[in-house]
């Protein structure tokens, strides 16, 4: 290998990966050497430095030389600036921590360093190697266990004045009293009725209760139901499943559709790990975007589905760092 690799690291609120990719422009989807862990109980930034680091240095130090190799971290975080300074991040637990200097001040000068949230990261991923590709007008939202979404913009990502530019889980979906508590520290955002970790504790809640035997009968048994369950009740004309299912779409599709109306995107990338496994709610949020969006915002757009997995993260935090989008000098 003439040039150094792209390393990418993608470290979610459970597992950490990270992956080496060859230099250049060729094969950006196929990783040289992929490692992943749990993230486990040590999260403190010092502790995750020090993990990051040393699985860099190891797929690294062979190719150090005069050109700085390139990483890019992609972070389950809200971001403060273009220097990796996590102002938020509820699944690792921090608050305010400078994070991108830390790591930078551990690993030196011989890398190219850039952090990025992860669903920017993933978006990136899907335009270059994914289900994007292509495309230079690109909204890619992500439905797990929150709600997180990356903007591209005449081929550009879209990373905003302070690099919190995309974040649709925080959209406001209610404002009134009752509107639900986010783990951001806010109300009403869409995250807090539709993200994968809301929904999946007020069907245990309801289900508890008495809701929907034949979810149930689905599972197997109280305690195992999942949103896949659900799904699969809503599809087979639960009145339950149908009706929870039915009421949340509308609010994913109203957050998707004033974002389409504001950025007249030409294709909508929708993965994630809840959404992916609730094909009925899927094919909800599809018809309800179709009154959510206005119909000339909709004439040109394409959803599609994410095709990368757990790649794109991988793929996208390292292409932006080799690119030298947004790296900490």
């Amino acid at each position: 290998m003439t040039m150094p690799p792209r390393i990418g690291v993608d470290l979610g609120g459970s597992n950490f990966r990270v992956a080496a990719f060859a230099g250049g422009d060729t094969q950006l989807a196929t990783p040289i050497e992929v490692h992943k862990e749990p993230v486990g109980e040590a999260r403190d930034p010092a502790s995750i430095v020090e993990r990051i680091a040393s699985h860099v240095e190891r797929l690294a130090t062979p190719y150090l030389g005069a050109r700085p190799v390139p990483v890019g971290i992609g972070l389950a975080a809200m971001l403060r600036d273009r220097r990796g300074t996590v102002a938020n991040s509820p699944h690792l637990r921090w608050r305010d921590v400078n994070f991108g200097e830390q790591l930078k001040a551990r690993l030196g000068p011989h890398y190219a360093l850039g952090i990025y949230n992860d669903v920017n990261a993933i978006a990136w991923g899907e335009a270059v190697a994914g289900a994007a590709r292509g495309s230079q007008n690109v909204l890619a939202v992500f439905v797990g266990t929150g709600i997180g979404g990356g903007v591209i913009a005449e081929g550009r990502l879209v990373e905003g004045a302070s690099n919190c530019a995309g974040e649709i889980g925080h959209v406001k979906v209610r404002w009134d009293d009752a509107a639900a508590p986010c783990a951001c520290g806010s109300r009403g955002c869409v995250e807090a009725y539709v993200g994968g970790s809301y929904v999946a504790a007020r069907i245990a809640k309801e289900i508890a209760a008495g809701a929907s035997p034949a979810t149930v009968a689905l599972a197997g048994s109280i305690d195992a139901v999942t949103p896949g369950h659900v799904d699969e009740a809503a599809a087979n004309g639960d009145e339950w499943a149908l009706a929870l299912w039915t009421e949340l779409a509308p609010l994913l599709a109203v957050a998707l559709g004033n974002a389409i109306a504001l950025l007249n995107s030409e294709r909508l990338v929708l993965g994630g790990g809840f959404l992916g496994r609730a094909p009925t709610l899927y094919e909800q949020v599809l018809l309800s975007l179709a009154v959510a969006a206005p119909a000339a915002s909709l004439e040109p757009l394409t959803v599609v589905r994410a095709e990368l997995g757990d790649d794109a993260g991988l793929v996208g935090a390292s292409a932006l760092a080799a690119a030298g989008i947004s790296t900490i000098q």
